[in-house]
Order: structure tokens, then sequence, then C-alpha cells
């Protein structure tokens, strides 16, 4: 009699399939597997929309896949741990750094080689960043037969800087952008290397309170000091550095209309974006003319997002419809005048007491030109009770204040004219 086992299992399915046997059958599997690979690239970095308009931004790229990948394998290859030899770390920080004479005279010589040495065995500080930074825009300050924009952006260094910030944790990628002067200096060289759109991206991970990579999450009040910093950072070099003012525009633009922010009613998230908004205002009002910078759309629009993020009736705002390129409008700064005692006056700092000296210094001028000569005379006299002629002396207050006779004697000049 034949045996039968007394377990009935069923034959088990195959679960590893067989390789492919024939070339055409690799090569689909091949493309299976590009397929999947590319959608899921999609998923992680969506290509950008096309620009519906004038002022809309160019899109970062219009094939993300190619693009992700290239980035990915690039920060791999490129990453000081692949390119450079590292020789026993030593910490610049450290209570050694002093009695290190080769060192720092390497620092001054080959900062990015210091850099790129330390990013390799893994002892890149804050205070190695800053004095890195610092000292490669000397040498580049130094370089004969070449605008400093020109290079700075030869020497690279914002590129492997931005290299070491994506094969980074999240703690490393903080270090870089916490300290104001760290990230002001590197976003000198990101603009000259135009990486604006890298400023961007990380803009919105500070946006996000979440820098990536391990320990990445930020803390919400450290994020938007950041994010604050970051951006005048960026606004001031774009304009020295980078593109120029109506660019900064632009770019400022750009990052108020991320994600609405400037339609929130959240107060830290509003004060994120005014202080960029300020030295733009502050650039407007140096930069003259106006009208052969930045066109009367791209300010309109300043105007507006700054309306929605400053309290009616502000400084800033009275100064921005002064600096308009068509049409200046002195009337808000007379209605602010007007509502400011002596008293507060006093409170001020000097550098806001200049800004409004010079401010109506400019209104003053503009009515004229306008043959506005009542309201001349009318802001001429509201001035004159903030800027006596004579020097007051009597309280704390008053002595640390000083304009040079230089200024004293124009203020004058141009009161008297309105006068006349």
């Amino acid at each position: 009699m034949k045996g039968t086992s007394i377990f009935q299992f069923k034959s088990w399915p195959k679960i590893h399939q067989p390789l492919p046997r024939t070339p055409r059958e690799s090569q689909q599997l091949l493309n299976a597997l590009t397929s999947s690979f590319r959608r899921q690239l999609d998923q992680a970095y969506p290509a950008s929309k096309p620009p519906n308009n004038e002022g809309d931004r160019q899109p970062l790229n219009t094939d993300s896949s190619l693009h992700a990948t290239d980035q990915h394998l690039h920060n791999i290859l490129d990453n000081p741990l692949f390119r450079i030899v590292p020789p026993k770390a030593k910490s610049l920080g450290g209570h050694h750094a002093g009695k290190n004479v080769d060192q720092e005279k390497r620092l001054a010589e080959d900062p990015m080689g210091v850099f790129d040495e330390m990013a390799a065995s893994g002892a890149v500080t804050t205070a190695l960043i800053t004095k890195c930074l610092k000292s490669q825009l000397l040498l580049v300050r130094s370089t004969d037969n070449m605008e400093l924009s020109e290079a700075m952006k030869t020497s690279r260094t914002a590129s492997r800087v931005v290299d070491w910030f994506w094969a980074s944790d999240g703690a490393s990628r903080q270090m870089l952008l916490r300290w104001r002067s760290t990230a002001s200096s590197l976003a000198k060289f990101m603009v000259a290397e135009g990486l604006q759109d890298t400023i961007i991206r990380w803009l919105e991970m500070l946006m996000s309170y979440d820098l990536g990579g391990r320990n990445g999450r930020m803390n919400e009040v450290v994020a938007q000091q950041t994010f604050n910093n970051f951006l005048v950072g960026f606004i001031e070099a774009e304009i020295r550095y980078g593109k120029g003012l109506a660019s900064a525009f632009q770019n400022y633009l750009h990052v108020c209309n991320m994600h609405s922010i400037c339609q929130t009613t959240n107060l830290p998230q509003k004060t994120m974006l005014l202080a960029a908004g300020a030295c733009l205002n502050r650039a407007a009002l140096e930069l003259k003319p106006l009208n052969e910078l930045v066109s009367v759309k791209t300010y309109d629009e300043y105007q507006r997002v700054i309306s929605i993020l400053s309290v009616p009736n502000s400084l800033l705002s009275a100064s921005i419809s002064l600096c308009h390129p068509k049409n200046p409008d002195p009337l808000p700064l007379i209605q602010f005048v007007e509502t400011l005692s002596p008293d507060k006056f006093l409170t001020w700092n000097a550098a806001r007491r200049d800004a409004i000296f010079r401010i109506s210094c400019d209104a003053l001028h503009v009515l004229i030109d306008q043959k506005n000569i009542r309201d001349a005379i009318h802001l001429a006299r509201l001035i004159q009770q903030f800027f006596p002629s004579t020097t007051t002396n009597s309280t704390a207050e008053g002595s640390r204040f000083r304009y040079s006779s230089k200024e004293e004697d124009d203020l004058l000049s141009r009161l008297e004219l309105s006068l006349t």
C-alpha cells in the first residue's frame, strides 16, 4: 500500500521569481525599475509650474527626476569626505587654536582649503565657517583685474559650503544659518554664484521650522529669527553682489507670497518680513533715480505687501510712498510727522532720528518740485521743532545725538528754500 502524508499542505508559491533569461526580458525589467524610480523622484521633487505672467519666477527645473538625481549624485561625489584626505582634526575654536600659527596662516592664504579639510574630518564649527568666509572675502577683494562679484563667483566658495550643507545632518545645517554674521557672509557668495534658488529653498525650510535631516527640527522662535536675519542678509547681498535692486525686489516679493504668508494675521510671521522690506526701502532712498532701476508694477506690489505687513501710518509706509518711481507722494510723511510729539521723538535711537531727517529732506525736495509750497512750508515748520537751530546739551539724550555741520547746513538751506 502506498504511504501518504498525514499533513496535506498545498504547495508553497514561488516567492522569488526567476531572473530574466533573455535580453528582451532584461530590458523590460530595467525600464520598469527606471520608471518606478522616476515616479518616486517626481513625488519627492514635483516639477515647477511654468510662469503665467511676466513677473513670475522661472521654474527651478523642467525635468525634476533628472535634476534631482543629478543633484543628489553631485552632492555625494563633491563632498569633502570623498575629495579630501583629512589631517588630524584640529578645531580652530579650541584652547590651542591661537598657538597653531601654521593653521592660522593657511586660514589667511587658503581658507576654503582649511574648510574642506575640517569638513572631511567632521570638525566644522560656526567659528570656523565664519573665519573661512570672511578670510575668503578679503582674498577676493584683493584679486587684480577682476570685479569683486566675478572673483567671488570664480572662487566657488558658496558651492562648496552648500554641498557640505546638503550632505550634513540637521544640527550642522542649523549651525550654519543660525548665526547672523555667518549666514550674511555666505549669502554674499551665494548670490554672486547665482544660487538665489537655493537661498529661496532654505527660506522655505526655515518657514516650516525644519531644515531637514536628523535633528533638523527647529524651535519656532529660533526659526523665525533665523529666517528674518537670513532674508535681510539675502536682500542686502543681492543688491550689492548679486543681480541688483530690481532682482532684490522680485525675490523679496516671491518670499512674501510663499504660502500666502503676507495674508496671515500671525504677528511674528509678519515681523519676519518687515526688516527685509525696510532694507529695500533704505536702498531705494539711496539708489536714485529709482524709475530706472525698478518697474512701477513691481514697486506697486511691494507697496501693497508692506501695507499689509506694517501698521497704518508708519514711517516705513510713508517713506515707501515718497520713493515711488513714478508718483512720489510726500503727504503720508506729513501725516506721520503731524502725529509725532517731541517727547516721543526723544525716545528714538540715533538711526531712527537720522532716517526721518533724511526722508524729510527728500520730501521737501519733492514738494518743491511739485510746486506745492504750502505743504512744503507746513512740513518745514513741523521738522524744525525736532531739529532746532541750537544744539540741546541739557540732556544726556540730546548729547548723544549729533549731526555734522554739513548735514545741519543742508537741512537749514532746504528749509529756508521751502519758506521762500
